[in-house]
């Protein structure tokens, strides 16, 4: 265990926005993609608008340090319409997926050079480090076929999806990552989508009910093989995903994280015209001994938990909201159906609150619909906020279809969201094609920043000038599902779940983030690992990245 200072100058940049700015501020976003060097465009509908709805419907990102030094960078996902791949083959090239490498808050485009810009129909990325080498790999869905890029640690990667076993065929969305069996290796959830080439004649109602679902897929990690990378085996049909009568669903997000409070890792998936799903892991009866594939659990579907809406579920987001140390859950969804928010009442048994009206989500968002999702707290002053971003579905003009981006701030009660937007510096942004977006602090500087993808435009990356008290929490190792819990020298405890996989097809920072309100340090803090086990350190002075080691650790 141990903790560091972020460079000395970022902490004097922040005592000086601290000096500027009260506690109870609201954030304040402006957009610095051109500024710090993010050029890139996603190049779907180029020309002109067609009936491509893969491309209409992907654009994930992920924020992910890949060459280790501390900073953040950005990997976009990219793609092209069909009718629009000989213009492009036979002028600049086919459309490339892009990394950015972020070298103290400013980027640069190095994806060739990491052999990771690849002509790829890209949907949504996870970064995880599937291998356990402290490198962070790349996992990217597609309409076609997947990739695995893993990272050779020198600031280049491999593809190897095939060999480990996760080059899955056809239009895959959300991925998740998290040690569901507990045997120290991260498992991956691939939410599969439609199936645009086998349509379902004489079906009732619109898209994506009129074309065959692509089923879901859950692949266990198998570890290192022959000395090589880590393989996996692909158990979803056989651990009890996406397995309702003769026929799959439409899934299109996922978190894993302990919605229960039971210890183990869950499963939640957003459905796109099915009910969103809910799946508990459960140890196999009678142990790994007794289960005839050996997994030594099951996710066994939960629906009287109350989270199993079946509108057009997208985006999903994991964070405690209410501020009673449960992960609550928002889903975004389309138009007038407005979006769902349910407040994780789970005690003896899983259970959870629709508070979709309780909380005004119900009176936010007119006709807007939603995709990527994330709770942050985004002024600092110790309770989660959130921000989504729209974007009208179909894509039939570019302008009319694009949408404003929300900012819901909390208000301190756990149970009252506030539209925003315009004192947080969104409205002046103006309407995106917006999809997948990704929170992260970019800038080291204790606030919690924004990337947006969206469907034929450039990328936006929202800076926070908020300023204020923070503390950012690191785990020297990749521990997706872990819990940290800050605790404020009057009683106040904040609860932050680390996630690999979120949003809307996107991963965000791998970092607790923690806004201090008014106070100087935090009393306590302390970190539950995933399998068992906590680290708890006291008197942490504000301003700065606290990195904490597992126990188990030499």
């Amino acid at each position: 265990m141990r903790s560091r200072l972020i460079i000395a100058v970022l902490a004097l940049l922040a005592a000086a926005c601290q000096a500027d700015a009260p506690a109870d501020a609201p954030a304040s976003f402006v957009d610095v993609a051109a500024e710090v060097g993010l050029d890139f465009e996603h190049s779907a509908f180029h020309w002109d608008v067609s009936a491509d709805l893969p491309a209409m419907m992907g654009g994930g990102l992920c924020w992910i340090d890949y060459d280790g030094d501390g900073w953040l960078d950005l990997f976009l996902t990219n793609t092209w319409t069909g009718i629009e791949w000989g213009r492009w083959y036979a002028g600049d090239g086919i459309p490339t997926s892009a990394l950015y490498r972020n070298d103290r808050g400013r980027f640069e485009d190095v994806g060739r050079q990491a052999e990771i810009a690849t002509e790829l129909r890209g949907n949504g990325c996870v970064a995880a480090d599937f291998d356990l080498d402290g490198h962070m790999d790349l996992y990217v869905t597609s309409d076609r076929a997947n990739a695995l890029f893993w990272n050779d640690g020198d600031g280049t990667f491999t593809e190897g999806a095939r060999a480990a076993g996760v080059d899955a065929n056809g239009w895959h969305a959300g991925a998740a990552v998290g040690d569901l069996n507990l045997d120290g290796w991260p498992d991956l959830f691939v939410a599969g989508y439609a199936d645009i080439n086998n349509r379902i004649e004489g079906a009732a109602g619109g898209f994506p009910s009129t074309f065959q679902p692509v089923r879901d897929l859950l692949f266990i990690n198998q570890g290192p093989s022959d000395g090589g990378p880590a393989t996996f085996v692909e158990l979803g049909e056989e651990l009890g995903v996406d397995q309702f009568g003769d026929t799959h669903e439409y899934g299109l997000g996922g978190v894993i994280a302990d919605l229960d409070g039971s210890g183990g890792l869950d499963l939640y998936v957003a459905n796109d015209t099915d009910p969103n799903r809910l799946y508990l892991n459960t140890p196999w009866p009678g142990g790994r001994e007794a289960d005839p594939i050996g997994a030594g659990f099951r996710l066994a579907d939960a629906p009287s938990a109350g989270v199993d809406d079946d509108n057009s579920g997208m985006g999903v987001a994991a964070g405690d909201f209410s501020g009673d140390g449960r992960p609550d859950l928002f889903v975004t969804n389309l138009g007038s159906q407005l979006h769902s928010l349910y407040v994780n009442e789970s005690g003896p048994s899983v259970a959870f609150a629709d508070a979709t009206a309780a909380t005004g989500i119900g009176d936010v968002g007119g006709d807007y619909t939603g995709w990527g999702a994330t709770w942050a707290d985004l002024d600092l002053d110790t309770d989660l906020d959130l921000i989504v971003a729209n974007g009208a579905i179909p894509l039939l003009d570019r302008v009319a279809d694009a949408q404003p981006l929300q900012g819901l701030i909390n208000d301190g009660s756990g149970l009252r969201l506030r539209d925003a937007s315009g004192e947080l510096g969104l409205s002046a942004i103006g309407s995106l094609l917006a999809r997948g977006s990704a929170v992260a602090d970019y800038d080291n500087d204790g606030d919690p920043d924004v990337a947006i993808n969206s469907i034929g435009s450039p990328v936006t990356l929202l800076r926070n000038d908020v300023g204020g008290p923070w503390l950012t929490v690191e785990l020297d190792g990749f521990y997706p599902g872990a819990v940290v819990k800050a605790v404020l020298p009057d009683g106040t405890a904040m609860v932050r779940t680390i996630l690999a996989g979120s949003s809307y097809l996107s991963s965000e920072d791998p970092r607790a983030h923690f806004g201090l309100g008014a106070a100087e340090s935090v009393a306590e803090l302390v970190v539950y690992w995933p399998g068992g086990g906590e680290t708890v350190l006291t008197d942490l002075h504000a301003n700065q990245l606290v990195e904490v080691d597992h126990p188990g650790r030499g």
